[in-house]
């Protein structure tokens, strides 16, 4: 993929170097970081695209499931329309055996996401000039996804003057 990206752009040679480079270290790292990945990588194809592998591919306590989910012309049709997280909660009360595995395996590139980023602000938010301040609060707020309604908190606290 990054052969074509870069084949269609004017990118010096140097540059497509380093970007090798890095995702080769990435992927290194990624595989020191879960180092039984390579083991698992045929038994976790199916979720990726449950409808493009083989039922010997699959765990044999959940190839019935497997079987009916991959000639399930709805399901099919769902799948190319979600992203994989959408689509295996969807059918997890209609297949829950292999959704389970799906999920269980899915949520664990989330959750260790989520500790790599909360680690990060952390480092950002505690520098040597905070480092004695409680960032329970100040995490909460740089991790949050809700956007404070800044307008409606200075409107409460606004005073009332009377004449």
């Amino acid at each position: 993929m990054l052969d074509s990206a870069l084949a269609d752009s004017n990118i010096v040679s140097d540059l497509k170097q380093h970007i090798i480079t890095h995702l080769s270290d990435l992927k290194a790292e990624f595989i020191r970081y879960f180092p039984d990945i390579d083991d698992k990588r045929e038994a976790w194809k199916f979720i990726r695209n449950p409808f493009q592998c083989e039922v010997a591919d699959v765990a044999d306590e959940v190839q019935e499931e497997f079987l009916e989910l991959k000639f399930n012309s709805t399901a099919k049709e769902d799948f190319k329309d979600m992203d994989l997280e959408t689509f295996w909660v969807k059918y997890f009360p209609v297949y829950p055996l292999i959704s389970h595995q799906a999920l269980r395996i899915l949520t664990m590139f989330g959750s260790t996401y989520l500790c790599e980023t909360t680690f990060s602000t952390l480092v950002a938010i505690k520098t040597k000039y905070r480092n004695r301040l409680n960032v329970e609060g100040d995490l909460h707020c740089a991790l949050s996804s809700i956007r404070p309604r800044i307008q409606d908190l200075v409107a409460k606290k606004q005073c009332q003057i009377s004449h």
